[in-house]
């Protein structure tokens, strides 16, 4: 039988129409906001949902840190010198005093700053620096560092360390525990956490923290010094600054040299 070509003709339109009405509806839809999913979606990535811990490793270039810095209370003894260390805290007026006595006579020192001092006086960084001295870590608060416990003594150092960087643009190359002479394993490892390799102590003590006579100060000095010594004194207490003259005079007698403790230690 004969197909009516009108017939054909009809039925392709009508299929054609239905799908064009189908795609039209779904392009109107396409920038709708779609309606919230009830269910959470299913990830079809191979990778971890949360990124993995950064390694703590240093980068090959920076130099490695020791496990412990280690503790030095003399130079040596060979050497004719001595290193005036002088725990930085109190008056910086008497500060100011003490190292023009000791620039006037051609002598150099190091200062072991307290870093709550440096907070108050942040010029003191500046003034110690422009005479050619030493400065070094002595601390943040000045806490018996035998009494802290690990995170105590790290906090201890690291915020001095922070100051110094902020006001003398360096944290510097010494480090002083406070409250004691002689430092423990724990205090070693947290000074050379904060990038301390030593532990300045000393072998002679001043005596000047406990503000007895000034010739008291300068016996104690004067009969303790050897070549190579590290003296303990004190800026703030006015007796230092009264003794410091017959100090060097008396070094000079002996043919000890004051130097920083980076030329003793060098």
């Amino acid at each position: 039988m004969a197909v009516d070509r009108r017939t054909v003709l009809r039925s392709a339109l009508l299929a054609m129409g239905t799908g064009a009405t189908a795609a039209c509806s779904t392009d109107d839809n396409a920038d709708s906001p779609a309606a919230p999913s009830t269910t959470e979606p299913t990830s079809t990535s191979a990778e971890p949902t949360t990124p993995p811990p950064r390694s703590q490793a240093p980068s090959p270039s920076a130099p490695a840190r020791a496990a412990a810095a280690v503790e030095i209370s003399h130079g040596p003894r060979t050497v004719h010198e001595v290193a005036l260390t002088f725990h930085g805290n109190g008056d910086p007026a008497l500060g100011n005093r003490l190292l023009d006595l000791v620039e006037r006579s051609g002598a150099r020192v190091s200062v072991l700053a307290v870093g709550t001092w440096l907070v108050a006086h942040p010029e003191m960084a500046s003034r110690i620096l422009k005479g050619g001295h030493d400065l070094g870590n002595h601390t943040m608060h000045h806490k018996p560092m035998r009494n802290l416990d690990s995170a105590q003594a790290h906090r201890e150092i690291g915020d001095c360390a922070t100051v110094l960087r902020r006001t003398a643009k360096s944290p510097g190359r010494w480090f002083r525990a406070s409250g004691t002479q002689q430092t423990t394993p724990l205090i070693r490892s947290a000074a050379a956490a904060s990038g301390y390799s030593t532990c300045v102590s000393y072998d002679v003590d001043g005596l000047d923290w406990q503000d007895p006579p000034a010739a008291t100060v300068v016996k104690a000095v004067l009969d303790g010094v050897r070549p190579g010594s590290i003296v303990s004194l004190h800026l703030g207490h006015p007796v230092t600054v009264t003794a410091l003259p017959r100090i060097l005079s008396g070094l000079t007698a002996k043919r000890l040299e004051p130097v920083t403790l980076s030329q003793l230690l060098r």
